[in-house]
């Protein structure tokens, strides 16, 4: 970091360079940077009650003023307790009691007015505040703050250094170590006049006239020190604005430079003969909804420009079959290669084996190419993908940079979406960018899909395949799964393999995942004396050959039971597991649930689905009874979406969709309207200096807000 930049920050702030240092760990190295440092609430301190008034153990907080009358101290149960007597303006009585803080009870002296901030309760027959936060006031006696004009309050605030705590709406900001709220709050108000200097409005007047947005310098001020809820509301609201618009800018520029690699040129009509002819030599029956998707593959196959194409599926809807078919036509109409991309080994493997089964017959050569093959598979491999003996290919991302070449690369499908970014996307570009079929293994809802994937289009298969019955789901508590062995053992003497899946913990927890994993593991065995030898656990920490010989031996029937932490989200299909338990499912999102559901959703035999929970009442309970009666998966997204965030289903995306609020997200009508609007101003205005930076800009620092 820059040396002057830092002693700028420091003399602004007037602080140590232990506190800067604190700082600068948290990524605040910039005068703009703690401009950004945004409030996580906010009290309303507009309004001084008398006695009388207050509501007493409210969660709110509430502030008062009162006069000192008496100060007592004295010792209970070796701690050092201060009693402080107050009258307020209207002479009722009541108390402060601060324990062992020596520094808070010098600070109130008698004979002197102060404002007292926090929650009133009754103790002792008397209204007591605990430890609350106290301002000195420098207003006469007899002089209430709610008589004073909005003016004269405002002066009569800016006397006293810590005044402007009092009389206003409070922000309160994310401690951070030693540093507290209150030394955010302080520090704000001395530079928070200073926002014009640090930052610059960047949409043109006209933009901020039609969606009726703060500037950016309002912004900062009523983000920091409101004047009132509703420009507080309003300078969130251009937040969000600002997140949608840049998500939609980024979009676009990646957009209009991947078209700038294509090199496809106009190309005939369908051939709606063909496809018709491909689908009736299936062995099974497509759905409506598979169909539909193909069309659209199709069409989008025959524009001079690449698809970008978004392909959404809910559980076992069929997503590979519709991809291969598109895969096919390539080949058989337009004589194009393909790739599949998969972001696991294990993944790569189950692709190629169901492209394989699909395509052989069919004439075309599939290949896989994986991290774990030799030189010389992989040099063969190669070597045929040039000389166009290899129609379709099978990659893992792991081999991405290699030196791959193809004759003809026109139409890449990418499994797992989220998982496969710009970078990723940067490799397919040296081949001339071409037509990408990115699928996602988690329903998402359309407004989502639109806020944060405004690039491509969007399909959807909503509709299951014919002959799939429907999962048995069920919520249980830890006496009814341990009453489920005997039958579960039945299951397991049917050929029938089951699933015991530990609680999702936070990424920063890893090793608490680890250790939740192998407590269940060894439960699992004393639970199951008789299947012992025939259990084994997978978790993440775990090297990718060693995953993948767990898995061969779970197909393979030497094992039997897996206890497994969630990696099993996105693993190999195993028809015969049809029985899982979710260990403390409350810690689940719904969208989460139902992708690990999915795993025993394979095949035509009755599966079983039970959600060990601590608690069969609540909130948690009422939520986790949706699993029971919806096997829709984009019903179960919104519900997430409503209950707990963006961030339940977008899962392992950025971080930053889950700072856009429900109500923001759910407006498609203000969403389509920002996706118009970026497209006018990325038109308009091709030059704006920020638009530059904006990849690097969002890439890097995602958690910013304005530049």
């Amino acid at each position: 970091m820059n040396w002057f930049v830092l002693e700028e920050l420091k003399s602004l702030l007037k602080t140590t360079t232990k506190y800067l240092s604190l700082l600068e760990k948290n990524w605040i190295k910039t005068p703009k940077d703690f401009l950004q440092y945004f409030p996580r609430a906010y009290e309303d301190r507009t309004k001084i009650r008398n006695l009388s008034e207050l509501i007493l153990d409210e969660k709110w907080i509430t502030t008062t003023k009162g006069k000192i009358i008496s100060k007592k101290v004295f010792m209970r149960w070796r701690k050092r307790i201060y009693d402080i007597g107050f009258i307020d303006e209207v002479w009722n009585k009541w108390a402060i009691s601060i324990f062992n803080s020596w520094y808070l009870a010098s600070q109130i002296q008698e004979w002197e007015w102060y404002i007292i901030i926090w929650k009133p309760t009754i103790k002792v027959r008397k209204i007591v505040f605990f430890h609350p936060s106290v301002v000195k006031t420098t207003w006469e006696d007899d002089l209430a703050i709610g008589d004073l004009k909005s003016e004269d309050k405002e002066n009569a605030l800016i006397k006293d250094d810590e005044s402007f705590k009092t009389g206003r709406i409070y922000p309160v900001y994310p401690e951070l170590y030693w540093i507290s709220s209150g030394w955010f709050a302080k520090k704000m108000r001395w530079i928070i006049d200073k926002v014009d200097i640090f930052f610059d409005e960047y949409l043109p007047s006209e933009f901020l006239q039609e969606f009726d947005l703060l500037n950016v310098s309002d912004t900062i001020r009523e983000i920091h020190f409101p004047k009132n809820i509703e420009l507080n509301k309003k300078a969130f609201h251009r937040i969000f604005f600002d997140r949608l618009l840049r998500i939609q800018l980024y979009s676009l520029l990646n957009k209009n430079d991947y078209v700038l690699w294509s090199k496809f040129a106009n190309i005939w009509d369908p051939n709606r003969e063909e496809v018709k002819m491909i689908i009736e030599r299936l062995p099974f029956q497509l759905t409506m909804a598979q169909k539909k998707v193909i069309k659209h593959l199709i069409d989008d196959l025959h524009l001079s420009k690449p698809m970008m194409r978004l392909l959404q599926w809910d559980v076992g809807s069929g997503k590979t079959v519709v991809a291969a078919i598109a895969s096919y036509y390539t080949h058989k109409i337009l004589w194009w290669q393909s790739v599949f991309l998969a972001p696991l080994e294990v993944l790569a493997n189950q692709h190629y084996r169901t492209l394989a089964k699909l395509l052989l017959p069919l004439w075309l050569n599939v290949a896989l190419l994986t991290w774990a093959m030799t030189k010389w598979e992989k040099d063969k491999i190669k070597s045929d993908l040039k000389q166009w003996r290899i129609n379709v290919l099978v990659w893992t991302h792991a081999v991405l940079q290699e030196d791959v070449e193809f004759q003809n690369l026109k139409y890449a499908v990418v499994d797992e979406q989220h998982k496969f970014g710009v970078r990723q996307r940067a490799v397919l570009k040296r081949f001339g960018s071409p037509h990408i079929l990115q699928m996602s293994a988690t329903p998402i809802p359309r407004s989502m899909a639109l806020a944060f994937f405004g690039e491509f289009d969007v399909s959807i298969i909503d509709e299951m395949p014919v002959g799939r019955k429907p999962i048995f789901t069920k919520i249980i508590s830890e006496k009814e799964y341990i009453k489920l062995k005997l039958w579960i053992l039945s299951k397991v003497n049917e050929w029938q393999k089951v699933f015991i899946v530990t609680p999702l913990i936070e990424e920063s927890e890893k090793m608490e995942e680890l250790k939740a994993a192998m407590t269940e593991f060894e439960d699992a065995k004393a639970l199951f004396p008789e299947i012992k030898w025939k259990i084994w656990l997978l978790h993440g920490k775990m090297k990718s050959k060693d995953k993948d010989d767990i898995m061969n031996q779970f197909k393979s029937w030497k094992l039997c039971l897996l206890v497994s932490t969630t990696v099993i989200e996105v693993w190999v299909d195993v028809p015969e597991a049809t029985i899982m338990v979710i260990k403390n499912a409350e810690r689940f999102g719904l969208s989460q649930l139902h992708q690990l559901r999915w795993r025993i959703w394979r095949s035509d035999i009755k599966s079983y689905c039970f959600l060990e929970t601590k608690s069969k009442s609540g909130d948690t309970y009422k939520r986790l009874k949706s699993m029971e009666e919806i096997t829709d998966g984009f019903k179960l997204a919104e519900i997430d979406l409503q209950n707990r965030g963006a961030w339940e289903i977008l899962g392992t995306m950025q971080s930053w969709e889950s700072d856009i609020p429900l109500h923001v997200l759910s407006d498609m009508k203000f969403l389509e309207n920002v996706q118009d609007w970026a497209k006018w101003l990325l038109e308009k205005y091709p030059n704006l200096k920020w638009l530059d930076l904006l990849k690097k800009y969002l890439n890097e620092k995602m958690w910013d807000v304005l530049i």
